[in-house]
């Protein structure tokens, strides 16, 4: 046993510390330093992981254990939390009894290195702090981790020590001598990078220091999935999103940063690190890319390990509440069958709720708000608890349509759908009728029929060349109104349908083609501005123009007769291609209007355009938005 040793300093390198011992022994020859500390000369020093520990902490006088060591002195809680379970164990055992041949191999450490360091790095404002503070600097664990380039305390640029591996023997201890150190302070001069930095330092600082062996490599998988979920990067079968995840990832970072990190991403690649460390992978992903990962999923390092995530749904923990509003438990929590599916356009979840009272009902989430979990989409069953207390009411037969659907909680249509299908037909009564006949009433109260029809008859005159279609969209309120009370007079004023029953396609005599030419071509003009004109971009093709104006069919077999209309059309129809650009400068317009900064991936996403097929529009979507054509 020892009967002395230099105790090591808060988060000192076990390495370090046995280097201050060897210098103040007064030992000439490293070997026997070795056989002191180690009880074996033939120990090769590692610097950030050591083994036989429990022979070095027995050797101490028990005044440190292995595992004491282990997690204060030395690098490996900053691997703990990334590998699985069975494998960190092992290397616990590994590094407490073992000579440790294999320990790097297994952390992943060298077949997965990022931002190798080849030597020992320092901080030159806590070295020449410790100097003040202790008389001598020493080897500090966090400024040995690859991927940390700052002082976590004080965001200065680590430096390499003078002395390394290559300018030495293997055997030796290093040990920081003062006048071989540079505490000249220097910090990145980009602050955007600089702050980047500087939080990833923190973090890992944070890891290295706060033993989160609770953690291990499936449940930080878990943690991600459940993460990503409540951003919408993850689809309610829980399939990631890789595409999106991977713009956002991007975005967040740019390419330039993850360069400088050496976690570039190859998006094209199956098997490039962020898809790997959001799966169920065998593959080890180094330390400093899940601290990537983390602070690009939440803000506060502390929060993603505070505890356990309960898995994620989009409308929160079981049970939910019953909405069957004259059920004795309505609003209480006491729904525990929930079936979650997606929504085949939006792509959002969809939550049915069913109650063992027998209603179901259904809404789309993800819940925001707690008010959102009692919120109804749509009944699907109203169940038998529902039902029979309906038939109560109605076999009383003294409420009226609408005073029993609010007693009910329902659609006056839904009170007649079950009075007919409960056999009870209460409604089809004179009592009905005449409720009918005050609807209608106060529905054409205040409507002045005379001024609609005024209205029509001026629009047909000032347009007419328009067909119907062209004129119930000039007026659709006053049309709407008419179709339904004066349908006889309505359909007596409208111009004639353009259908095959008006034109003769065998017979030239009977038509004037140059008019016929000159009436479509006024129509496809409408249409195309109409077209042009709707909020969600419609492709202009032959279709599209002449289906809703009924003139589809004398374009397909008589376009040979129609001279300026085929003119017309060669110049508008578009291809794919030219829908996709015209889509794609819509979307610059808007965010140049809003003065928006402008991304050529966020517009490809947004005009939903495959790569292969933005890549061929993108050179001249750059000079549309540079100011060209």
């Amino acid at each position: 046993m020892l009967t002395f040793f230099t105790d090591p300093y808060e988060n000192e390198l076990l390495y370090g510390a046995i280097g201050r011992y060897h210098y103040y022994i007064g030992n000439i020859d490293y070997k026997d330093t070795l056989r002191e500390v180690f009880r074996n000369e033939s120990v090769i020093p590692s610097i950030e992981l050591c083994a036989r520990l429990d022979t070095v902490a027995n050797n101490l006088g028990g005044k440190y254990t292995a595992d004491y060591i282990i997690n204060n002195h030395t690098i490996f809680p900053f691997y703990a939390p990334f590998i699985p379970k069975t494998r960190r164990e092992e290397l616990i055992n590994d590094m407490k009894y073992k000579d440790g041949k294999g320990i790097y191999a297994k952390t992943g450490i060298l077949a997965g290195s990022v931002c190798k360091k080849e030597g020992i790095y320092y901080c030159p404002l806590c070295s020449e702090e410790e100097i003040n503070k202790y008389g001598e600097a020493y080897i500090h664990r966090e400024h040995q981790l690859q991927g940390v380039f700052v002082c976590p305390h004080n965001g200065a640029k680590l430096k390499k020590y003078k002395i390394d591996r290559t300018n030495s023997s293997r055997l030796e201890f290093i040990r920081l001598n003062e006048k071989l150190l540079d505490l000249n302070a220097e910090y990145e001069e980009n602050k955007d990078i600089y702050e980047k930095l500087l939080k990833i330092s923190k973090t890992a600082y944070y890891i290295l220091n706060n033993n989160l062996y609770q953690f291990n490599k499936d449940t930080i998988t878990k943690k991600y999935k459940e993460i990503l979920y409540s951003k919408g990067l993850v689809t309610t079968n829980k399939r990631i999103k890789q595409r999106e995840l991977y713009d956002e990832f991007i975005k967040y970072y740019g390419v330039e940063f993850l360069e400088i990190m050496e976690s570039s991403i190859d998006k094209d690649n199956e098997y490039n690190w962020l898809k790997v460390i959001t799966r169920n992978s065998k593959r080890t992903v180094h330390p400093i890319r899940h601290i990537l990962f983390i602070i690009f999923l939440v803000d506060d390092i502390k929060e993603f390990f505070k505890s356990e995530v309960d898995e994620y749904n989009p409308f929160g923990k079981s049970p939910w509440p019953c909405l069957n509003y004259i059920a004795g438990h309505y609003k209480n929590d006491v729904v525990t069958e929930l079936t979650i599916t997606t929504d085949y356009k939006t792509r959002r979840p969809i939550g049915t709720f069913t109650c063992d009272c027998g209603f179901i009902y259904s809404r789309k989430g993800p819940d925001k708000v707690i008010s959102d979990r009692y919120k109804i989409g749509r009944i699907k069953e109203f169940g038998s608890l529902w039902e029979e207390t309906l038939k109560e009411y109605l076999l009383e037969r003294k409420y009226g349509l609408r005073e029993l659907a609010r007693i009910m909680n329902c659609d006056p249509k839904t009170i007649v759908k079950f009075d007919k299908e409960l056999g009870i037909n209460y409604y089809e009564t004179s009592n009905m009728r005449v409720e009918k006949q005050k609807n209608n009433k106060k529905e054409n109260k205040g409507i002045d029929i005379q001024a609609y029809k005024e209205n029509i008859l001026t629009v047909i005159n000032q347009n007419s060349s328009y067909t119907r279609t062209q004129i119930r969209e000039l007026c659709k309120k006053e049309y709407t109104y008419l179709y339904r009370h004066d349908k006889a007079w309505l359909l007596e004023i409208l111009p004639k349908n353009i259908s095959r029953k008006n034109i003769d396609y065998k017979s030239d005599k009977r038509v004037n083609w140059k008019k016929r030419d000159i009436e479509i071509l006024n129509i496809i003009k409408e249409q195309y501005k109409s077209l042009l004109l709707r909020d969600k971009p419609i492709r202009i093709t032959k279709g599209n123009l002449c289906k809703e104006s009924g003139i589809l069919t004398i374009i397909e077999k008589k376009l040979d007769k129609l001279p300026r209309t085929k003119e017309y059309l060669d110049d508008i129809l578009e291809s794919v291609e030219e829908f996709q650009l015209r889509r794609a400068r819509l979307i610059a317009d808007e965010k140049l209007e809003g003065k928006e900064g402008i991304r050529l991936w966020e517009i490809q996403k947004l005009s939903r355009i495959r790569t292969s097929d933005f890549e061929k529009i993108k050179t001249k979507l750059e000079q549309y938005i540079d100011g060209g054509e």
